[in-house]
């Protein structure tokens, strides 16, 4: 009797033993699991583009227009055709000349880098209302990532956006971008002018008294009310700038995207020129070549798949 007592005490404790080690190489196993899904997803965060030669530019454009006296630009201006009434510059005026092409060059390839990011968000077919919209999260609310318009897109009823915490903040839209008159872009959590991009590919305007931030590459033409604040860039080389007693800044950030990591082209091909970079013009703080997109997924996957498989066999 003892001795059966003892064999069933035995079976028991290993039968536990057993099934406490599958329990840890389940649990394990999830964790890895989640690991490998967070860092899929940190992958394919959105990231900002280099401007090489564009990065000095607050206004660079093909026609700029500004009638009335009190435009105040900080940072370089680029035309070939100048305004009736001069803004005051605070920086350089460079018209039609080789740092003016150039920046056009670098201009086109940080658009194309911008629309090659992969939507993070993308809204329902049509025109969206950025102040107003929910089906993104809440109200008038963007964290960093891509968010992909197949219509114009505005900023409403002199309305509101936040885009809050630090990243990149890419706005495609497949149409015009419009902000109304009073309306603002508010930025919290370490959001940073130098981070946030705008590619419309139709005509921007901006409304009278609003408050903007960002920069906004639209070769269609940008239109910026009567004393707007701008802190960012009005990259519209080809197309037409007109301001209207307004102050446009670029933000105050390290210089590194004027450059591409290896001083070659910048991200999206174009130009191979080297331009001197200069502290305190605008810039991301960072660049990171798009390098793990095509890889990084299928490993992922195919690395998860044999994790469920060692799952399944356990189990």
């Amino acid at each position: 009797m003892p001795m059966i007592e003892l064999t069933i005490r035995v079976t028991v404790k290993n039968r536990e033993r057993n099934m406490r080690v599958k329990l840890l190489r389940r649990s394990g196993l999830t964790s890895l699991l989640l690991a490998l899904f967070t860092v899929s997803s940190v992958a394919q965060a959105a990231t900002s583009p280099t401007l090489g030669a564009a990065n000095s530019f607050t206004i660079l454009s093909n026609s700029y227009v500004n009638t009335a006296p009190g435009t105040t630009i900080n940072g370089d201006l680029g035309y070939t055709t100048g305004p009736a009434v001069a803004p005051t510059v605070n920086g350089n005026t460079h018209s039609a000349n080789a740092k003016y092409n150039q920046a056009g060059i670098d201009q086109n390839s940080a658009l194309v880098a911008l629309n090659n990011e992969p939507c993070t968000f993308t809204f329902a077919p049509g025109a969206i209302d950025l102040a107003s919209d929910t089906t993104h999260g809440p109200v008038g609310v963007y964290g960093p990532g891509v968010y992909c318009i197949a219509g114009a897109a505005s900023i409403g009823g002199g309305g509101t956006i936040t885009l809050t915490g630090s990243g990149t903040y890419i706005f495609r839209m497949n149409g015009a971008l419009t902000s109304s008159a009073n309306s603002v872009v508010a930025l919290a959590g370490g959001a940073s002018a130098c981070s946030i991009w705008w590619t419309p590919t139709a005509a921007t305007t901006l409304g009278s008294t609003s408050t903007f931030a960002g920069t906004d590459i639209d070769a269609s033409g940008i239109t910026i009310g009567n004393a707007v604040t701008w802190v960012g860039q009005a990259l519209a080389f080809g197309g037409t700038v007109s301001t209207n007693a307004d102050t446009i800044s670029s933000p105050t950030c390290p210089a590194s995207r004027a450059n591409p990591p290896s001083g070659g082209s910048s991200n999206g091909g174009g130009s191979t020129t080297v331009i001197p970079t200069t502290p305190g013009l605008p810039n991301t703080g960072t660049v990171t070549e798009n390098t793990t997109a095509w890889w990084n997924i299928p490993l992922t996957l195919i690395t998860t798949g044999a994790a469920l498989y060692a799952i399944r066999r356990q189990m």
